[in-house]
C-alpha cells in the first residue's frame, strides 16, 4: 500500500480573466508550490490521490476558469468531494471591476475568451463571464480584489495566504481605503471613519499619511476616535469567535476614509494592535498609499 502525503496543500484558484489568475499563479509558483493552469475541476480529486503518494510535493496550486467551458459545471462536485474526503485545501477568488478589467486587455492586446459570444462587445463577455463563474465566487473561502492594488500588493497578499497556510491561527485583514476609488469588493466588513477629524485640512499634515507619528497623534489623541475604538474593538471581539465557530479561517475588514491617506491608514494601524491576540493573526495592507 502507498504512502500517503497527508500534509499535501491545496490552493484551487479562480476568477475572472484578466483580473490577476496569472499573476497570483506566478507569485504561487516562486513560493514553492507545484501550480497548473486551466485544470478541469473533475480530476481535481484524482490528482490530489496521486500527488498525496509523491513526498516531494506538498503544496499545489490549480487554477480552474472560464477556458475550461461546460467543464466548470463539474467545479462545486469537486469541491464537495475534497471536503468529504478530508482534504486539506482552500478555494480563492480573483476579482476586479469591470474597467479595471477592461483597461488591463487594452494595454495587453489580448482577446477575452468570451469576446466572440459577446459580439465583439468587451463588457457585456466580462459580463457574461461573471453570470458563469456566479456559483463558483459564491462559495469560495477568500476574495482577492485586484482592482486597486499594485502587483507588489497583490504579492504581499499572497504571500500572506502562503504563510497562512502553514499555520492554524484565525486571520484577519485589515485594508484601510479611500471611498472616492470605490468600495473594495473583498471586504466582509467595513466600516466609514469619515466622520472622524480629518488631518487632510491641517497644512502640515496633509502630505503625510496615517503611517507618519504627526498624523497618527492627531487622529487618535481624540476623545471620538478613542471612544469610536473602544466601541468597534469590543464589537469585532464578540462577532470573531462566533466567525471561528462556523468555520471561517479569515475575516477581511476594511476601513474608509475620503482618500485613504490619513484616518483610515491611523484606524487600521489601531486595530491591527488591539486584535493581535491568542489563536489570531493580523495582516494591514493600506491600498491607496502608492497613490501620495
Amino acid at each position: 500500500m502507498e504512502k500517503k502525503n497527508t500534509s499535501l496543500r491545496l490552493l484551487i484558484i479562480s476568477g475572472l480573466s484578466g483580473a490577476g489568475k496569472s499573476q497570483v499563479m506566478n507569485f504561487l509558483e516562486d513560493s514553492g508550490y507545484f501550480c497548473i493552469d486551466n485544470f478541469p475541476p473533475y480530476l481535481v480529486t484524482s490528482l490530489i490521490d496521486k500527488l498525496e503518494t509523491d513526498e516531494k510535493i506538498n503544496k499545489v496550486a490549480l487554477a480552474i476558469d472560464i477556458r475550461g467551458g461546460y467543464l466548470l459545471s463539474s467545479y462545486k462536485k469537486a469541491v464537495k468531494e475534497l471536503e468529504a474526503a478530508g482534504k486539506n485545501f482552500e478555494t480563492i477568488f480573483i476579482d476586479a471591476a469591470n474597467r479595471s478589467i477592461i483597461s488591463r486587455y487594452k494595454m495587453s492586446r489580448r482577446r477575452h475568451p468570451l469576446i466572440e459570444e459577446a459580439g465583439g462587445d468587451m463588457l457585456q463577455a466580462i459580463r457574461l463571464e461573471r453570470d458563469l463563474l456566479l456559483d463558483v465566487r459564491d462559495k469560495v473561502d477568500r476574495i482577492i480584489d485586484t482592482t486597486d492594488i499594485s502587483s507588489k500588493q497583490l504579492a504581499l497578499i499572497i504571500d500572506s495566504i502562503v504563510k497562512e497556510q502553514d499555520r492554524a491561527d484565525f486571520l484577519i485583514t485589515i485594508s484601510s481605503f479611500g471611498y472616492k476609488y470605490g468600495l473594495p469588493i473583498d471586504a466582509d466588513l467595513v466600516m466609514d471613519v469619515r466622520f472622524l477629524p480629518n488631518p487632510f485640512y491641517i497644512e502640515d499634515l496633509k502630505p503625510l499619511t496615517g503611517e507618519d507619528k504627526e498624523v497618527e497623534d492627531y487622529v487618535m489623541n481624540n476623545s471620538l476616535t478613542q471612544e469610536f475604538l473602544s466601541r468597534y474593538v469590543s464589537w469585532l471581539k464578540f462577532l470573531i469567535p462566533h466567525y471561528m465557530d462556523e468555520g471561517k479561517r479569515q475575516l477581511v475588514i476594511a476601513i474608509g476614509c475620503t482618500g485613504g491617506q490619513h484616518r483610515s491608514v491611523a484606524i487600521s494601524r489601531a486595530l491591527n494592535e488591539a486584535l493581535q491576540g491568542d489563536g489570531i493573526r493580523t495582516y494591514v495592507y493600506h491600498r491607496e498609499l502608492w497613490r501620495y
